[in-house]
């Protein structure tokens, strides 16, 4: 996810605020400063939610759970059954959060230190020699007009839950002349002992330019050092972004039709030959829901055509929650069925999932107040572990029991 702002102090009764006043994206696009979504032309690529009011208090309320405002492109006549795992027996889940959470904050003073409305979230999971390795997208304050600028870190954990942050490395490619660039929502897959990492680049001064924005490619033998490959799609009519490629549950690429396959935002899809060259396909999907989160095959040997597409976005209510939709290997564009219900939403009872600091409740962290995204998905220890962001300030763990044999 992405959302760009300047930002002043607001003293709230009851808690402390920030206001937000539109600007940044006024940069790339000619956008008056303080333009509002309901008056703004949105760029193709982009999303509603990206062209905010002035008013952090009314962002906050906006941005929290709402039938009128967030139902998104579900049937209004939606039936969600008693039992929805039990109906739909080839979707992963239901996830119970970490009690304990969040499992990773923003460091004070650090180049993740956080700003209000982001901080570490959005990483990808892998698991490597009983080690678990986040990367993860890590938040700092930049100078106006834009506040906030991202890079990519890691953090380690022998048990999924406790984890080390990497400071030798970390961030990884904000460095020399890419340090103009923002680095954002990661995906990683393995194949053939080769680590490939996707991320979003922007370069907030003029985000329309193809060759510098959008999808972004790295290689690894390690999950330490990385190797910049670049751009994806310097040649494409729009911003091809949060690229999800078909993993198998320990995060491995897997060949379909003899073609690795990526699933991007806004219905777009990409194929490799290689996992380092990719072409984009005209076509697009049409499916329930909004970003693209995370792409699962080979989760069940009794279905080996099964492919779980998770996505995020307005679900029946919810700003941002994740959903499930399930296709084919036989047709890689059809929608087969989808969940009627969030597989994972945020609960305005936990603070850090409502906009608010996990220490001090009273603080306003984020104005993302109903708001669940996530990249990272691996199977381990019999379970499904699941890295999702707390109103994209923290990130929290939930997991699910493994009820199908994998392939």
């Amino acid at each position: 996810m992405q959302m760009d702002f300047s930002i002043r102090q607001l003293s709230i009764p009851g808690f402390r605020i920030v206001a937000f006043i539109v600007c940044a994206l006024a940069v790339g696009y000619g956008l008056p400063a303080g333009s509002a979504a309901g008056k703004t032309k949105v760029p193709p690529g982009f999303f509603p939610w990206q062209f905010p009011t002035s008013n952090a208090l009314k962002t906050w309320k906006d941005q929290s759970y709402s039938t009128k405002r967030w139902w998104g492109n579900f049937p209004r006549n939606l039936v969600v059954p008693r039992h929805v795992f039990k109906k739909y027996p080839w979707a992963i889940g239901p996830f119970t959060k970490y009690a304990h959470n969040p499992v990773l904050s923003p460091t004070p003073g650090a180049w993740d230190c956080g700003h209000l409305g982001g901080g570490v979230h959005n990483g990808a999971i892998i698991v490597r020699h009983g080690t678990f390795y986040y990367i993860y997208r890590g938040e700092r304050p930049y100078s106006p007009p834009v506040p906030y600028i991202c890079d990519i870190g890691i953090a380690t954990s022998p048990d999924g839950i406790h984890f080390k942050k990497i400071r030798t490395h970390s961030g990884l490619f904000r460095h020399g002349k890419y340090k103009q660039y923002s680095y954002e929502d990661v995906c990683v897959a393995k194949y053939h002992g080769t680590y490939y990492l996707f991320c979003n680049q922007w370069y907030w001064k003029d985000q329309s330019d193809k060759e510098i924005n959008g999808e972004f490619e790295a290689t690894s033998n390690d999950l330490i050092h990385w190797k910049r490959l670049g751009i994806l799609f310097p040649h494409a009519k729009h911003v091809y972004r949060n690229g999800a490629v078909v993993v198998n549950p320990h995060n491995r690429a897997v060949r379909i039709n003899g073609k690795f396959v990526m699933y991007l935002d806004n219905g777009r899809m990409a194929y490799s030959q290689d996992m380092v060259h990719w072409k984009s396909a005209k076509t697009t999907i049409n499916f329930p829901g909004g970003e693209t989160c995370f792409a699962l095959a080979n989760y069940d040997k009794a279905h080996p055509n099964n492919i779980i597409l998770f996505t995020g976005g307005n679900f029946t209510g919810n700003f941002y929650a994740i959903g499930e939709v399930l296709l084919s290997k036989k047709n890689l564009t059809g929608v087969v069925s989808y969940l009627p219900k969030p597989t994972l939403a945020a609960n305005p009872k936990i603070p850090y999932e409502h906009g608010f600091s996990a220490t001090d409740p009273k603080k306003l962290v984020s104005t993302f107040s109903d708001c669940i995204f996530f990249t990272g998905l691996t199977r381990h220890a019999g379970k499904w572990w699941m890295y999702y962001g707390g109103s994209e300030y923290y990130t929290c763990l939930a997991t699910a029991r493994v009820v199908m044999p994998e392939k």
